[in-house]
């Protein structure tokens, strides 16, 4: 049996990788795909290898997927010869590899050290005329390099969720505009529209299926940020508070998809207003909205509460999103 390996950072995960996994794929009976991780550096969209990991594990399920810490993480630069024996070394424990997968001549030694062949692919760059460093630069512009699946990944999903007329909507629709990206409105209240304003127990099923179909969507075509006016897990507190129940699956769809967001929760201290569809005068948006925090604390879910004025909850988020820029990658 011969066995390749590809090994590399992938951050992201781009065409000229997958050129290398698929040329490998095609000439091994067996195929590893070591992933290193790496230290931080640079103000790029958040890749930890335990996604990065994921990539090629959903894309390549026949590969077999090692995550490694870097030996050398503070190396400027993996290619030079004098790592050579650290690398090779590190993926000992690994077996026999009968052949190497690169794209860089420089990682000759490191072949050897293996005691594998060197298939350098694309050297050149002309089939693949990409890099990870130019991509991360500008995920948007380059998106085109990268599979859906990846790209969508790499943006970040944020929920503003709360009771009526907290200037959720607004918030999101301003938010998009700030940063140059799109906003996911609420299918739920199209829906109810639609209607007469009213949903059956079977609507909330539908309307998160859908909301959560439309995000994923958009992903593909946001930049850095999609600003959510509602989640399935919002759905899920419509779906109890008119039935008292809910759909086993719309509770399902709610528990899986909690991580995939950034939490903000808009402060009821707006006065509450009937826009026509409204229908929880008399203190009741205030119940609601106190049902839907108490579920967040119980969750362990972190989430950041926003009040005063559009523009204060504008800039509070817009502030808290930079703080905590996704981890930087080299």
């Amino acid at each position: 049996m011969r066995r390749g390996l590809v090994f590399g950072k992938f951050m992201p995960l781009h065409r000229g990788h997958q050129l290398l996994i698929e040329r490998a794929l095609a000439a091994m009976d067996d195929v590893t795909v070591v992933v290193y991780d790496s230290l931080p550096a640079g103000d790029y969209a958040s890749m930890p290898v335990d996604l990065r990991a994921r990539w090629i594990t959903d894309l390549y399920p026949e590969v077999a997927v090692v995550p490694l810490d870097d030996p050398l993480r503070d190396a400027m630069d993996s290619t030079d010869p004098a790592h050579a024996g650290t690398y090779a070394s590190g993926v000992e424990f690994l077996g026999h590899f009968d052949c190497v997968f690169t794209s860089e001549p420089a990682y000759e030694r490191f072949a050897k050290l293996l005691k594998a062949e060197h298939v350098v692919l694309d050297a050149a760059r002309e089939l693949v005329p990409i890099s990870g460093t130019r991509i991360r630069e500008d995920l948007y512009a380059h998106r085109a390099w990268l599979e859906p699946r990846v790209y969508a990944s790499l943006v970040q999903k944020v929920a503003l969720v709360g009771t009526e007329s907290t200037g959720k909507t607004t918030l999101a629709r301003a938010l998009a505009e700030r940063h140059d990206t799109l906003w996911a409105h609420e299918y739920g209240r199209e829906l109810w529209i639609e209607q007469g304003g009213g949903a059956a127990f079977a609507d909330y099923l539908k309307i998160a299926r859908m909301q959560h179909r439309r995000e994923e969507q958009m992903r593909l075509h946001s930049r850095r940020f999609l600003f959510c006016d509602t989640t399935p897990w919002t759905t899920l507190h419509w779906s109890l508070r008119g039935y008292g129940t809910a759909d086993p699956r719309l509770r399902d769809l709610a528990d899986r998809t909690m991580s995939e967001y950034t939490w903000f929760v808009c402060d009821d201290d707006f006065p509450w207003i009937q826009d026509g569809w409204r229908e929880m005068g008399d203190g009741e948006a205030h119940r609601f909205q106190r049902q839907q925090v108490d579920d967040l604390d119980a969750r362990g879910v972190p989430y950041l509460v926003l009040s005063g004025t559009i523009e204060q909850r504008l800039e509070r988020v817009a502030g808290h999103l930079q703080r905590r820029s996704p981890d930087k990658v080299r």
